[in-house]
């Protein structure tokens, strides 16, 4: 059985790829079983060394690598650059100041300290939406402290899966360091079981996140999580509505409004709800859709045929409860899987689709009369991985910062990703976390060295 990619923008194949079958999966397990070995023994200083190539190649490649991510998945060549880019600063970053996020601890009082020690081949399960950067950016940590890894990339961006294995080996990397697996989803569990794999990451749904989880904990395996989220963006009456909304449009239209992170549902306090509504249907019915290959292109189409359909579907759906269309809401005309910035208000926070993440080009209004309402609606939901407030008054902000239910919170920002912060979420969003000093730490064994003076 084979893989294809399909262009999202004209619907025609970019090409198939074999799948491996079980006997290559068995000789790549095995490489990074031995390349871990060896990767784990080299000194730090090697490791870095090797991530300060990759961010050299990673720059050198950027159109490349931008293109063949516009082309397999739709998004905005510009916002290519930017997700390459982004995963060379990741590299250099890590490759420069990761040391000190992985230096031993003394124990104050004690004769103890704890040191940060590789854990083994990591088995990572990688999705579509930043074909580049969510791979690297779990990769990068991982390197540094002296893991392995083994990826199973989503199966619709397989010649970004092949790219990055090509960019991981001609940066110098050692047999092993990185193995890519093209396989399909049934084949996960046994490679989960394999006592070679010593833990496992997920970027994804969160269907497929707690199916791993599940097989993961059967195993007695260390698992992390990020998953989907439906991230509130909280406006209070004293805020910048023009800064708000410039913001706001980009949060939840940039990737094609297909982020994890994205703003998704607009709180509004309810004596500026009218204005900021207005100007952010506007913004967004102006942004220019079409082909993303195009530089002035700001909103490419959906990655695949059935995520167009979901975004149709979830879109009846809140019609049926009651909501109103401002804009857009029908996919455009064929070919490609084109759908037009959507908002949407008077959805009852209630109905079932409100619940739901949407992951495509649609804004959900709403409006609030006092901070805990705004609160106490934020948090009702079954996710919890980025949140926004936007004020004049930093007391009042970072009030509300604190009672949100999220794994970041950004305030007269909006959220996204640092490879110098931590980043992760709660609730139905995940656990664990990747980048900064935490993600650095978490897929190591913390271990205790407990060293009385001898005799």
């Amino acid at each position: 059985m084979s893989f294809e990619s399909i262009n999202p923008t004209t619907g025609e194949s970019l090409g198939t790829y074999p799948e491996h079958d079980a006997q290559e999966v068995e000789r790549r397990i095995q490489s990074a079983w031995d390349g871990w070995v060896s990767w784990s023994r080299r000194p730090l200083s090697d490791r870095s060394a090797f991530l300060l190539r990759l961010a050299d190649l990673l720059e050198e490649r950027v159109e490349e690598y931008a293109r063949l991510i516009t082309l397999e998945m739709g998004k905005p060549l510009g916002e290519a650059r930017g997700e390459v880019k982004k995963a060379a600063f990741g590299a250099r970053h890590y490759a420069q100041d990761g040391e000190a996020y992985i230096q031993p601890e003394a124990i104050a009082g004690t004769p103890g300290r704890v040191v940060y020690e590789s854990l083994g081949p990591i088995f990572a399960v990688m999705p579509w939406n930043l074909p580049f950067w969510q791979v690297l950016r779990f990769f990068i940590s991982a390197a540094l402290v002296g893991n392995t890894v083994v990826v199973k990339h989503a199966e619709s961006v397989q010649g970004c899966a092949l790219a990055i294995e090509a960019l991981v080996r001609d940066a110098g990397a050692p047999e092993g360091l990185y193995v890519n697996l093209s396989v399909q989803r049934g084949v996960v569990a046994s490679i989960i079981a394999d006592a070679r794999i010593r833990a496992v990451t997920v970027t994804g749904s969160v269907q497929a996140g707690r199916s791993v989880a599940q097989l993961a904990g059967l195993h007695g395996k260390k698992v992390v999580l990020e998953l989907g989220g439906s991230d509130p963006f909280i406006v209070l009456e004293d805020a910048d509505i023009t800064k708000a909304v410039q913001l706001g449009v980009t949060s939840r239209f940039s990737n094609n409004a297909q982020s994890c992170i994205a703003a998704k549902r607009f709180f509004l306090a309810a004596p500026i709800a009218e204005s900021f509504i207005k100007a952010f249907v506007e913004q967004a019915s102006a942004l220019k859709i079409g082909d993303p290959l195009l530089e002035d292109t700001k909103l490419g189409p959906q990655a695949r045929r059935d995520l167009r359909d979901t975004t149709e579907r979830q879109i009846r759906d809140a019609v049926a409860a009651g909501a109103r269309i401002l804009t857009g809401g029908r996919s455009l005309t064929e070919p490609g899987n084109f759908f037009p910035p959507t908002v949407l208000v008077d959805l009852p926070h209630d109905s079932a689709v409100a619940r739901e993440e949407f992951f495509g080009p649609v804004a959900l209004v709403f409006t609030f009369k006092t901070d805990e309402e705004a609160i106490q609606l934020a948090n009702d939901s079954d996710f919890g991985l980025g949140a926004t407030v936007w004020s004049r008054d930093p007391v009042r902000a970072n009030a509300v910062a604190a009672r949100l239910e999220a794994g970041a919170v950004f305030i007269n920002d909006f959220v996204r990703s640092d490879p110098r912060a931590p980043f992760g979420g709660v609730k139905g969003s995940g656990f664990g976390r990747e980048l900064g000093a935490q993600g650095a730490r978490e897929l190591t064994n913390a271990k205790l060295i407990w060293e009385m003076p001898s005799e």
